[in-house]
């Protein structure tokens, strides 16, 4: 992502992401001096009216999305609303980045800009450190023919090369079926922890914004989660308060859940204490 925002933009070009969206996306455009527009996300995609008028007044020459698993609502575009997506792009001439860093938990049948595309106007980027290892930082764009060597020149100036002992190691997995399998065990992980996850935050007063599924929740707490997450903190839990996925960082009542670290019922004990006690405050 880096890679593509440095071969593509120029400090001072407006770019447009999604919102809520990942705070990290956020922050590094803003310290390439990027004009950052946050485009509202939808179940079935991005707020087209909004993109538009963006680009009639800003003519963005990028827009960054998570197609599938979107992170933090776990939504996943509707063909539909790619078609209409990939439309806008090719009537206002702008790339889009679709990241597609939850591709193995993903259902098969998940919609990607870029497979209805065919990279003329996008610029897929995925990876493994989701899957396999967090620090196995290895990924992998494809774009269309007449970027590919500006990309390759940003990552020679950038990074050089990736370590080439995980690339190996990566292609072992890759070639004896090991990332398949184990893709698909993961997956089974996932379905568990995210069925008992769901039922402790609705027992704890939670709702959820979004249909739970991939990965992330997107709950709403009825309670200003910047408050809670310093009162959780205090309690030694580290959670995700909504307004880090705002690119203004409003304050919010929702915040982000990872289903595969909030299956711990003293966890949600803790949190409905808390939430209690900051409704109580605010009556």
């Amino acid at each position: 992502l880096d890679i593509v925002s440095r071969t593509l933009l120029r400090a001072g070009d407006p770019v447009m992401v999604e919102e809520p969206g990942w705070a990290v996306e956020f922050a590094r455009l803003a310290a390439l001096g990027m004009r950052i527009l946050p485009v509202p996300r939808r179940a079935d995609g991005p707020d087209l009216e909004v993109m538009a008028k963006y680009c009639e007044v800003h003519k963005p020459k990028l827009y960054v999305s998570v197609s599938v698993f979107h992170n933090p609502t776990g939504y996943c575009l509707s063909p539909g609303g790619a078609h209409r997506l990939l439309q806008l792009a090719n009537q206002h001439n702008f790339h889009i980045v679709e990241d597609d860093t939850y591709s193995h938990i993903a259902p098969e049948h998940a919609t990607r800009l870029s497979a209805l595309d065919g990279l003329q106007r996008t610029i897929y980027v995925s990876g493994f450190a989701k899957i396999l290892a967090p620090n196995w930082r290895i990924g992998y764009l494809a774009a269309p023919p007449a970027l590919v060597e500006p990309l390759l020149d940003t990552k020679l100036l950038s990074t050089l090369t990736t370590p080439a002992l995980l690339e190996k190691a990566l292609a072992l997995c890759i070639e004896q079926g090991q990332l398949r399998r184990h893709a698909e065990r993961i997956r089974t992980r996932l379905d568990a922890a995210r069925a008992r996850s769901v039922k402790l935050a609705l027992a704890a007063g939670c709702t959820f914004a979004a249909e739970p599924v991939g990965l992330f929740g997107w709950v709403d707490t009825g309670v200003d989660t910047d408050a809670l997450a310093q009162r959780m903190l205090d309690e030694g839990y580290l959670i995700a308060p909504g307004a880090l996925f705002h690119a203004a960082r409003a304050p919010s009542t929702l915040m982000r859940i990872n289903f595969t670290t909030t299956q711990d019922a003293a966890f949600w004990r803790v949190f409905g204490r808390l939430t209690r006690g900051e409704r109580t405050a605010a009556q």
